[in-house]
């Protein structure tokens, strides 16, 4: 089968890799669709080292096959996927940290990762990380489960209280979900920067209370919703340098930044503001398979939605020049979703 791998710097492939069977303990996945992630553009534009595992996994697809000893699912069942629980052995499950467990994170991105992503027909995966697709989910929404799930978790992982205000630096798809996941944990104002204008009445059509340009403008919007005292919480959900420390400079005394937006360059900080002010700092990365589930229902019954975000659907043969595009910003779309299987 072919799969759509990052293989370096500037570098996407389509590959001939042998099709997949499961192995003990696994399921055989169809992959139905599968989101096109941010972290997948850095990864390609940026040169990370990019196992295949994580190549493309944002998906959504039904078991076809599984092993014999496999019982949380079953054939046919719709499922999608992340990090599996704890194994209960290795020292970060012994110093009970299941949630950082390596022997999980190595069928992840280590080396017993799948031979590709979601950017592929099928993949093999270990049954224990999938999650099954509520059925009133279309296939195009439970291909968001996962980036929701990562919006969850970084709220869940932040210091925000019930009525507090809270920023959210950067209408990507992350920011837009990370809105909607702060009001519901109770956010009394959201305030959403972003530069581009398409996002920003994106972002007040799903709930925000302002969408507001970098610049003095929102520094203006910040103060009229606080009084002049600032923002409790600013979650960073950009993904460049730069807006790390905006996000520092927009909270109030005693605040908190939570850093959810992925990049691999350096970025520069101004530590005695961060020092002087006492604000705390979180950073969230992905999620458990309990936030995958309260995802998928949150979608489901109406408390997420996720339909906006979706812009198109492409082809394996059409994802190279995609991610180049979107990589470049030629191509400005807040979420895509590739068909594997289409031709």
């Amino acid at each position: 089968m072919r799969a759509g791998l990052v293989t370096g710097k500037e570098q996407f492939e389509l590959r001939e890799v042998e099709e997949p069977t499961p192995g003990p303990g696994e399921a055989l996945v169809e992959i139905s669709l599968c989101g096109i992630c941010g972290s997948d553009v850095h990864a390609y534009a940026e040169g990370w080292p990019y196992a295949p595992g994580i190549c493309g996994h944002e998906w959504v697809g039904t078991v076809v096959a599984v092993d014999a000893e496999v019982r949380v699912v079953g054939m046919g069942d719709r499922v999608t996927g992340g990090l599996a629980p704890g194994c209960g052995r290795c020292p970060e499950c012994r110093a009970d940290h299941p949630a950082y467990c390596s022997v999980a994170r190595s069928y992840y991105i280590g080396e017993n990762a799948p031979v590709s992503g979601g950017f592929a027909p099928f993949m093999a995966a270990s049954a224990d990380r999938l999650v099954r697709v509520p059925p009133e989910l279309s296939n195009d929404d439970a291909a968001v489960i996962e980036p929701v799930s990562v919006a969850l978790h970084a709220v869940r992982r932040s210091r925000l209280q019930p009525g507090d205000v809270a920023c959210v630096v950067g209408c990507g798809p992350i920011g837009l979900l990370v809105a909607q996941c702060a009001r519901l944990a109770g956010a009394g104002t959201v305030i959403a920067v972003e530069p581009d204008a398409e996002r920003r009445a994106l972002a007040l059509e799903l709930g925000v209370d302002a969408a507001v340009a970098p610049g003095a403008g929102m520094r203006e919007a910040v103060n009229e919703a606080t009084d002049g005292l600032r923002a409790d919480i600013a979650f960073d959900c950009a993904g460049i340098p730069q807006t790390i420390q905006q996000s520092a400079d927009m909270v109030r005394f005693g605040g908190s930044v939570c850093i959810v937006g992925v990049t691999g360059s350096d970025a520069t900080i101004r530590p005695n503001r961060w020092l002087f002010k006492e604000i705390s700092v979180d950073t969230s990365l992905a999620f458990t398979l309990d936030e995958m589930r309260a995802a998928a229902g949150f979608i489901a019954d109406g408390r997420i939605s996720v339909a906006p975000l979706v812009q198109g659907t492409v082809t394996l043969d059409e994802l190279p020049q995609t991610i180049d595009d979107l990589a470049t910003r030629r191509n400005t779309s807040i979420k895509l979703l590739v068909d594997p299987t289409a031709g």
